[in-house]
């Protein structure tokens, strides 16, 4: 059995790396200045999982504008468009305009910022006993925020994603000593996304996933601000991945562990912590929610974030960060 507590996708930027951002921009500081800037910011979040007892983490994508992008912007087809919102949030990304065949390019520099970021880790950790996660986003969402105006159906636009940007750009990141790819799948169970939708969107990443274990590589995806028992039947085509719960979604018609129970789930990443509500969660629920979980069969179970932390004001995720990893050892902490 394991529990662990888990950092999942980006942390909201402090008010030291929105400097080094605002003083890029205005030609202020250098490209050098800038990278050591974020390095330091990158070695201060270590530091705050390491005196937290999180193992599991992000590098908070800290050089990411959001899950989309800078990704996008190298992509040859694609144009990154104005500002989209990002489901109900006050919180927006930049739409990729799809003009051509997808191709990731040669000089994306995401395979260059883990190495970077595993490096750091090494060394605020003290060796091997972390594990860095490389969040990307996954086929059927960046189809769902893309303007097609290249492909004539819209499952060739995610085939295209999947095949022409995210399995090279996997292959690459294992090449550099990526173990777990964090897939974030919020399209999955978005009400707004049709469901009709699921039977391929479910087909593709289970061939996404399929793509990084043979290669070696262990493989997460995170759905969000939705209930996950929409997905349901398809459930089964992805369950060799560690599939995400965000237990805060309103209208779920099942607890989490129902959700673990009826549909066989053996790897499950309880997104306990509320990335969109500055209250700090209970600790005895806590206890139990993972409890439940584990009697409902859950084998390994992880405890983190819900959705990206960008929506919180950084002391504020810092704190539950703090809390999330003090909860855990001391509920789980022999686990």
């Amino acid at each position: 059995m394991v529990v662990r507590a888990s950092f999942n996708g980006s942390y909201p930027r402090t008010a030291g790396l929105a400097r080094l951002y605002s003083r890029l921009h205005s030609g202020r500081l250098s490209g050098e200045g800038f990278e050591k800037g974020v390095r330091g910011q990158t070695v201060r979040l270590f530091k705050l999982f390491r005196a937290s007892g999180v193992t599991v983490f992000t590098d908070g994508m800290l050089r990411w504008d959001d899950i989309l992008n800078p990704l996008t912007g190298f992509v040859d087809g694609v144009r990154v468009n104005g500002l989209v919102r990002f489901y109900d949030n006050n919180f927006f990304v930049r739409a990729p305009v799809v003009e051509g065949e997808l191709r990731l390019r040669s000089d994306n520099p995401v395979p260059e910022w883990f190495e970077t970021a595993f490096s750091l880790a090494e060394e605020v950790f003290g060796g091997p006993e972390f594990i860095l996660k490389q969040p990307l986003p996954g086929p059927l969402t960046l189809a769902e925020f893309s303007v097609n105006k290249y492909y004539k159906g819209y499952w060739s636009l995610v085939e295209g994603w999947r095949e022409g940007v995210l399995e090279p750009l996997i292959r690459e990141l294992i090449g550099r000593g990526l173990k777990v790819v964090e897939i974030h799948e919020p399209a999955l169970t978005w009400p707004g996304t049709s469901k009709a939708k699921l039977d391929g969107a479910t087909a593709e990443l289970g061939k996404l996933i399929r793509f990084c274990r043979d290669l070696g590589a262990d493989v997460w995806v995170l759905t969000y601000f939705g209930y996950l028992g929409r997905v349901g039947k398809y459930l089964s085509r992805i369950n060799e991945a560690v599939i995400g719960i965000d237990p805060h979604v309103k209208g779920a018609r099942k607890a989490p562990h129902r959700l673990v129970k009826d549909y066989r789930l053996k790897r499950v990443m309880l997104g306990y912590m509320d990335a969109r509500n500055t209250k700090l969660e209970e600790g005895k629920k806590f206890r139990s929610a993972v409890k439940a979980l584990i009697r409902a069969g859950a084998e390994e179970v992880y405890v983190g974030n819900n959705a990206p932390m960008d929506f919180l004001p950084e002391p504020v995720a810092a704190k539950k960060v703090r809390r999330l990893g003090r909860l855990t050892s001391q509920y789980f902490g022999g686990w």
